[in-house]
C-alpha cells in the first residue's frame, strides 16, 4: 500500500515537470504556422494612346469576269484549256460542232461557194485565269449553257458587310487592317460603297479594295478591324489584373499600399484591348502598384508576399 502511494506520487511530480515543456510551443513552429500572406507579382499602370477595334465580315470576290456561254446547241469537239490556265484575249477556248452536222456527217452546206463543216471555235474576250470548266470534250450542251469563267485576278474586291448602327465609323476612303484566316494581316482602302441595306441581315455593303494590290482567292472569308474608339494617354492595366463579380457589373482590382499589405480598389472600365484595360475612375499613376497576378479570391485587404 506504502509502495502504490510512493509510485503515485512520483508519477505526479514527473508530470508536474514536464506539462510547462509541452505547453510551450517551439518559436519557429509558432511563426511557420502564421500565414504571412498570398504570393503574387505586382505591376505598374502603362500609359499609351488606345483603340477599341470590332471585328466585322467580309468576302473577297472578282468583278470583273466573263462567262463563256455556248451560242448554239452542239457538241464539244475539244476543251484548249485547264482550270487555273492563264488566258489571253482572243485564246481559242473550245471546238464546237452543230448539231444539225453531228446528226448527218455526210451532208455539208454549201454557203455561197463554200463549204460549213459545223465547226465553231470559241474564242475568249478577256485575258485572266479560267477558273471554271463545266464541260469537256464530247459533252452536249444547248444553246446558252454556261461553259467556262475566265477571272481577272487584279480585279479581286472585298464586299465588307456592316451593321447600319456602325455604317458611319467607316470613312469613304478609309484604310483598314484584313486578317486572313492564316492570320496573315493586308491593307485595304474603301472605294465605294453600295447605297441600299441587305433586308435580312440589315447591313450595308462597302467595297475595298487591298493596297498595295495581294493576290487573294476569290471566296475568301475574312475580317475587318474597324477602330470603334481611341484614348490618348490612357492609363491601362493588364487585363489578368482585373476581378468581377459573376454579372460582370462590377470591377475591381487589388492596389498594393507598401509591400506587405494591398487594399481592393473599385474601378471603372474604358476602351479594352486584346491584352489591356483602360482604367477611367479613380485616377490611377505610373508610380502605383497593383497585383498582376494572384488577386483572385483575395479579400477586400490582404496580406501579400511579393514574388521575387
Amino acid at each position: 500500500m506504502r509502495l502504490t502511494q510512493r509510485s503515485a506520487l512520483i508519477f505526479l511530480y514527473l508530470s508536474l515537470l514536464l506539462l510547462p515543456s509541452c505547453a510551450k510551443k517551439d518559436p519557429e513552429e509558432e511563426q511557420s504556422s502564421e500565414f504571412r500572406g498570398a504570393s503574387v507579382s505586382l505591376i505598374h499602370p502603362v500609359v499609351e494612346n488606345m483603340t477599341e477595334f470590332i471585328d466585322l465580315n467580309a468576302t473577297t470576290v472578282f468583278q470583273n469576269q466573263e462567262i463563256v456561254r455556248a451560242t448554239f446547241a452542239g457538241y464539244i469537239v475539244k476543251s484548249y484549256k485547264n482550270p487555273g490556265d492563264p488566258i489571253n484575249k482572243g485564246d481559242i477556248l473550245f471546238l464546237m460542232r452543230t448539231r444539225e452536222a453531228s446528226a448527218q456527217d455526210s451532208v455539208n452546206i454549201n454557203l455561197g461557194g463554200g463549204e460549213f463543216s459545223g465547226l465553231v471555235k470559241l474564242h475568249s474576250r478577256t485575258s485572266g485565269v479560267l477558273t471554271e470548266l463545266d464541260f469537256q470534250s464530247g459533252n452536249y450542251v444547248s444553246e446558252g449553257d454556261k461553259l467556262a469563267i475566265v477571272v481577272e485576278p487584279r480585279s479581286l474586291k472585298i464586299m465588307l458587310n456592316v451593321p447600319f448602327r456602325y455604317a458611319s465609323l467607316i470613312s469613304s476612303s478609309g484604310t483598314y487592317s484584313l486578317r486572313l484566316p492564316d492570320g496573315k494581316i493586308h491593307q485595304a482602302k474603301v472605294i465605294r460603297k453600295i447605297p441600299s441595306i441587305d433586308p435580312a441581315s440589315q447591313t450595308q455593303t462597302f467595297i475595298l479594295e487591298p493596297v498595295p494590290f495581294t493576290a487573294i482567292p476569290a471566296n475568301l472569308n475574312l475580317t475587318v478591324k474597324i477602330p470603334v474608339k481611341h484614348a490618348g494617354n490612357a492609363a491601362a492595366l493588364p487585363k489578368s489584373s482585373v476581378i468581377s463579380n459573376e454579372t460582370q457589373t462590377e470591377f475591381w482590382v487589388m492596389k498594393a499600399v507598401n509591400d506587405t499589405l494591398a487594399v481592393r480598389l473599385n474601378i471603372k472600365k474604358g476602351i479594352e484591348t486584346d491584352s489591356l484595360v483602360q482604367i477611367t475612375d479613380p485616377p490611377i499613376s505610373k508610380n502605383d502598384r497593383f497585383i498582376a497576378d494572384g488577386a483572385y479570391g483575395l479579400p477586400d485587404t490582404a496580406k501579400i508576399i511579393i514574388k521575387k
